[in-house]
């Protein structure tokens, strides 16, 4: 019979799975992962992430926020993109 695995097992390794493709792809992956083990790090990142982002070599272009959002195992975000117009969607002008 095939093991139970909980919903939160399988979220914790989508997102190990996740930081171990972004720990490859520069800055942002490598930040994300250093937070997964830097607590200071990660308070840091929470309370002030364009200055932390900063620190990396990222820099954001002007006018754009940043949020950053914390899963914890009762919580877990899930971020949408923003909506397109359909004409977008499709591929029209």
């Amino acid at each position: 019979m095939a093991e139970s695995v909980s919903f939160f097992g399988s979220v914790r390794r989508f997102f190990r799975d996740y930081l171990l493709v972004m720990e490859t792809r520069g800055s942002f992956g490598q930040l994300v992962q250093q937070a997964t083990e830097d607590a200071a790090l990660r308070q840091r990142l929470l309370q002030s992430p364009k200055q932390v982002l900063a620190e990396a070599g990222i820099t954001l272009p002007e006018g754009i926020e940043v949020e950053i959002l914390e899963n914890t195992d009762k919580v877990i975000h899930l971020v949408l993109p923003p909506l397109v117009e359909s004409g977008e969607a499709e591929g029209g002008q």
